[in-house]
């Protein structure tokens, strides 16, 4: 599993003076799930202008270039190493040519693809880009047939994608012009023209088309915890309000990256053991907002 996000440069500005900071955003998606290796990708009127990563690619320099780079869209992924060892090579994007990039965050199990022709320590996301770039084909198309999981962003004739089977592991900012997709948001952000996706199948979106409209708010964590339920405690709370618990699965999942974000009792329980707090704690004690 992996953290990446694709945006225009409003997008990428706007986390960088509304919210937390480009550097507080980027270090977090590192956090969550990535670390063994970054990589960022500038596209001006449909070409690659500029591409870097490395397992020492540092987020400061990633954060200047998002400042500085003039750009339409850019694309940012962090991996976290499970099929390949933790090398440049294996780090994503993978660029074929200067209108030609994929990136992923999946596993082995999402592809049906021949994995005979994969060299030693060769990734899955880099057969999926090899396999996508010689068939020519649209990514819709290809991915449609050839993978069942995962999400999967990059560059086709030009223009940026993304793509995900599972709605649960991408969210939106929107915001005026301003867009980023992206695998998740520090939850701080919540509440504040982030969303999440509602869809039966597969989200499909490339340059050109009008962004998702199958969109929800997501809850903002301070009204949870400044709301009525403020002094009530967790599992009141999560029983008198479903979004609720899928807030507060997440953040509970932010903090500590191991957390099953379906197992939302057990994340508790896990949680209330490591901080060695009552099980009966209040919402805003144990959130600290």
């Amino acid at each position: 599993m992996c953290r990446q996000a694709v945006g225009n440069k409003k997008g990428y500005m706007t986390i960088d003076k509304e919210y937390g900071g480009l550097e507080h955003y980027l270090s977090w998606l590192v956090f969550e799930r990535g670390g063994n290796g970054n990589g960022i990708l500038f596209v001006k009127d449909k070409r690659i202008i500029k591409f870097k990563k490395d397992v020492g690619l540092s987020i400061e320099e990633i954060a200047d270039d998002l400042r500085n780079t003039d750009y339409d869209y850019a694309l940012f992924h962090t991996r976290l190493a499970t099929v390949g060892s933790v090398c440049r090579s294996n780090v994503h994007h993978f660029v074929f040519s200067p209108d030609f990039a994929l990136a992923m965050n999946g596993s082995e199990n999402c592809s049906n693809l021949d994995k005979s022709e994969k060299r030693p320590d060769m990734t899955d996301a880099e057969l999926i880009a090899k396999k996508m770039f010689e068939s020519k084909e649209h990514p819709k198309k290809f991915l449609d047939k050839h993978t069942k999981g995962g999400a999967y962003t990059g560059i086709y004739n030009g223009k940026p994608y993304v793509y995900t089977h599972s709605k649960d592991i991408m969210m939106l900012l929107k915001k005026g012009d301003a867009f980023l997709f992206s695998s998740d948001f520090p939850w701080q952000y919540y509440g504040k023209n982030i969303y999440t996706f509602d869809f039966d199948n597969v989200l499909y979106w490339e340059e050109g088309m009008e962004l998702p409209t199958n969109i929800k708010e997501t809850f903002d964590a301070k009204e949870l915890v400044n709301g009525p339920y403020k002094n009530d405690t967790i599992r009141e709370a999560i029983k008198e309000n479903p979004e609720y618990k899928k807030l507060i699965s997440r953040i509970l999942y932010q903090f500590d990256k191991e957390i099953d974000t379906q197992e939302t009792i057990y994340a508790l329980e896990r949680k209330i053991k490591q901080e060695d707090i009552d099980r009966n704690i209040s919402v805003k004690k144990l959130f600290k907002i």
